[in-house]
């Protein structure tokens, strides 16, 4: 039921990079019959699951369209001269 991951060292863990998964690894159906989670339960879980990711991509949407386009260039103040 475990997936083999090969990733390099394992002291580099916290670095991201690809991986390849060389052994089949279940669906999370199969991990729901493992465990004896209810249908209810994992159509309910499979829900929430819909519900974060489209609210993931509708933030990752909205932040992609900002940019400095709308904001007025800031003023900056000529340095004067304190002779005269």
């Amino acid at each position: 039921m475990g997936a083999v991951i090969h990733h390099g060292s394992p002291y580099n863990a916290s670095v991201s990079r690809k991986i390849i998964i060389t052994t089949p690894f279940p669906t999370p159906e199969e991990i729901a019959a493992y465990y004896k989670i209810p249908a209810k339960r994992v159509a309910e879980l499979n829900q929430m699951m819909d519900e974060i990711r489209a609210a993931e991509a509708k933030k990752k949407r909205k932040s992609a369209g900002k940019t400095n386009a709308g904001r007025k260039p800031s003023t900056r103040r000529k340095a004067t001269s304190s002779k005269r």
